[in-house]
């Protein structure tokens, strides 16, 4: 096996690695989404776990794991939502960019700054999605936006200081390499 080989190797396992866990990952939490959260009736307090497991890649993984995960979150979410095809997978692509500027500035391990940081990231992705529609003529009114957005912010931020302790864990148990606070995924 010539060198070349060999190094291109741990990589291409890296890129399988990564496939299941944001495929799959994806289509868990569409179905999660349809199966519970839809039918707990919070109303438009209906907490948003794309958002939140974006953020977290946008967060915790390497620098190469972030923008492909976090596209294809957003695709995965466009194909169930059946909205504007794409919005999401761009807005997730700048939450990546954010987050990733974020974890320079705050430390994403405190739950204070978990918080806050989830519930920013949610209302502006949310927020985002409705200026989208709002440019294609489908939007709901910008006061009952402003709300719905808030009230779905509100509701993810404690979501995500639940998740992230259990998705560390979850990466942890599946074998994913951590260097430093990063996931190499």
């Amino acid at each position: 096996m010539t060198a070349a080989a060999r190094a291109a190797y741990p990589r291409n396992r890296e890129i399988k690695w990564r496939g299941r866990i944001v495929i799959g990952g994806g289509v868990l939490l569409a179905l999660v989404h349809a199966a519970l959260l839809h039918h707990l009736k919070l109303e438009d307090f209906t907490p948003d776990l794309y958002t939140v497991a974006a953020l977290f890649l946008g967060l915790f993984a390497s620098r190469h794991g972030r923008y492909g995960p976090s596209l294809v979150f957003g695709l995965i979410r466009d194909f169930f939502s059946l909205g504007l095809l794409g919005s999401y997978a761009v807005l997730y692509s700048l939450l990546h960019k954010a987050a990733g500027r974020a974890r320079e500035k705050f430390d994403p391990e405190r739950v204070g700054n978990v918080f806050i940081m989830a519930v920013i990231g949610t209302f502006l992705v949310n927020f985002g999605y409705h200026v989208m529609l709002a440019l294609a003529g489908d939007g709901v009114g910008w006061s009952r936006a402003l709300a719905r957005c808030a009230g779905t912010a509100v509701a993810t931020g404690p979501l995500a200081v639940l998740l992230f302790p259990i998705w560390h864990w979850l990466l942890g148990k599946c074998g994913a390499k951590r260097s430093g606070p990063f996931w190499n995924i």
